[in-house]
């Protein structure tokens, strides 16, 4: 009642980011090896599991570099090493020097104490053969499959479940319900941060019905991992409006690692910078650095007003009056948030993030908190996009932003419903 100290369980079960009553069962076994394919003759990421879920990171971590200490002592120094939590445990290590094939197949011979008891693990490339079947196939889309330079995948992959997905326009009157409901929500942020103020044309419902399922999918997949009904956003995505009609049919693309080149049939001449290639592309190869852009990691860029998403949209069509005529998507955004509140330590921190898990244990080498903590890695491991909180007036320009912004890495987590056509 009132006045009364409250409970100090209410209190920590308030103050976690989730909580249930259901006691989840522990695991306390681990699966069979599975065997090593690594083909490539050499190769600077490891991926090692399954571990014991029951096992502290911490000593999970003292156990692998304990591991390499005594079976490779050469590749042993700058180990990072970060444990990722699922119904197993497994440990991805990156290595400053190449290992040889020859040796990593030997490591899986070779025994390892974890948490005092002498085991066999499964030690493999990170980066996947060209012969094996792709492990980091999530819902139809493997992250690693259009990253050439970070945490790429050389796997044996399917094609994409869209090749074959075709989609249609159909127009929304603007000034019935669903149009009103749109267009005002469009114009709450206007003017635009260029001083322009856009007059809505054209809104247009986006069918897919291949991109739907997909998504539905991904629903299914994220109340699996996380237990429960996944939180749905709709937020705005800007973009180069000459690929919307590619949005449209594949889904909002996580970019690549790899420039676009002007001699690729599929990526060239569209200003894009970052290629839309898978890592098999034969003209795509040179390295996309940070360049006042990725501020949050190579991801889908998404907001909750559309004044921000606009700065995102380019290559409008140019009318004969002047002005100019933008396209921007109204998506449908699934999945946990893990909310980043503070500044870029230095401006290229996150550049390289591919997916949310990967900032693991390093957040707090890439983020400067503003006003609260970093999160923690549990926080981290139990997220599905990035919400990176806008800082107004405490903003730094070029390792902050002023207004909020979400951070997607899975193509099927957002789902394109309705085109925005608008004049500026």
């Amino acid at each position: 009642s009132y006045g009364e100290v409250p409970s100090p369980e209410l209190s920590r079960a308030l103050s976690l980011a989730w909580w249930s009553t259901k006691i989840e069962r522990q695991v306390t076994h681990v699966p069979a090896n599975r065997p090593c394919v690594m083909s490539m003759p050499s190769t600077n990421a490891l991926w090692m599991g399954y571990l014991h879920a029951n096992v502290e990171d911490r000593q999970l971590e003292a156990d692998i570099r304990a591991f390499f200490a005594t079976h490779a002592p050469k590749f042993a120094s700058g180990l990072r090493v970060h444990i990722a939590s699922g119904k197993y445990k497994k440990a991805h290590v990156q290595l400053q020097e190449a290992i040889p094939r020859d040796l990593v197949h030997r490591l899986n011979r070779l025994p390892m104490m974890e948490a005092g008891t002498e085991r066999r693990i499964c030690v493999d490339d990170a980066h996947g053969s060209p012969e094996q079947e792709c492990p980091r196939w999530i819902a139809g889309f493997c992250r690693g499959r259009n990253l050439r330079f970070t945490h790429s995948c050389w796997c044996n992959h399917k094609d994409r479940p869209t090749e074959k997905a075709c989609y249609r326009l159909v127009e929304v009157d603007l000034w019935g319900a669903k149009g009103t409901e749109i267009m005002d929500k469009f114009m709450q942020s206007t003017p635009f941060h260029d001083g322009g103020h856009p007059y809505v044309v054209a809104i247009h419902a986006v069918q897919n019905d291949t991109l739907a399922k997909l998504h539905e999918e991904y629903r299914a997949y994220l109340r699996n991992k996380n237990k429960e009904e996944p939180s749905v956003r709709e937020l705005y995505h800007g973009t180069n409006n000459k690929i919307v009609d590619v949005l449209f049919k594949h889904g909002l693309q996580p970019p690549s690692d790899f420039q676009a080149s002007d001699r690729c049939p599929v990526s060239g001449g569209k200003g894009l910078c970052t290629s839309l290639c898978n890592n098999d592309c034969k003209h795509c190869v040179e390295r996309h650095y940070w360049d006042k852009c990725h501020m949050f990691g190579l991801g889908i860029y998404l907001a909750d007003l559309s004044q921000k998403s606009h700065r995102y949209c380019s290559r409008p069509e140019l009318l004969p009056n002047g002005r100019r005529r933008f396209r921007m998507v109204l998506c449908s955004v699934l999945g946990r948030a893990l909310e980043v509140a503070g500044h870029l330590k230095f401006k290229e921190a996150m550049h390289d993030v591919c997916n949310v898990r990967a900032v693991g244990d390093e957040l707090k080498d890439m983020i400067e908190p503003h006003c609260c903590s970093v999160p923690s890695k549990h926080a981290v491991e139990g997220a599905d996009l990035l919400a990176v909180k806008g800082l107004g007036g405490a903003v730094r320009p070029g390792y902050s932003v002023v207004n909020s912004e979400y951070i997607a890495y899975h193509p099927y987590q957002c789902l394109p419903k309705y085109q925005i056509t608008y004049e500026v």
